[in-house]
């Protein structure tokens, strides 16, 4: 799986098929779907912090992330 799948797998979880882009999720959501796609363990928490330091997602709270207007740009448009 290469890094723009992972950064893919982990920004989709921020999508909703019928509601469209969610601002925010919480850690535990985006595990749980990264899990769904086989993400999770170290390359899961690698895939996680360099999403960050990229800029697609950011963290809020303890257990809340935020997307960010780049990882938007990677979702499809409605």
């Amino acid at each position: 799986m290469t890094l723009d799948e992972k950064y893919q797998i982990i920004v989709n979880a921020f999508h909703n098929t019928r509601w469209g882009v969610s601002p925010t999720a919480t850690r535990g959501a985006v595990e749980s779907h990264a899990r769904k796609y086989g993400l999770e363990g170290t390359e899961y928490t690698e895939a996680l912090n360099g999403a960050m330091a990229s800029g697609l997602v950011a963290q809020m709270a303890d257990s809340a992330l935020t997307i960010r207007n780049a990882g938007r740009n990677m979702l499809p448009k409605r």
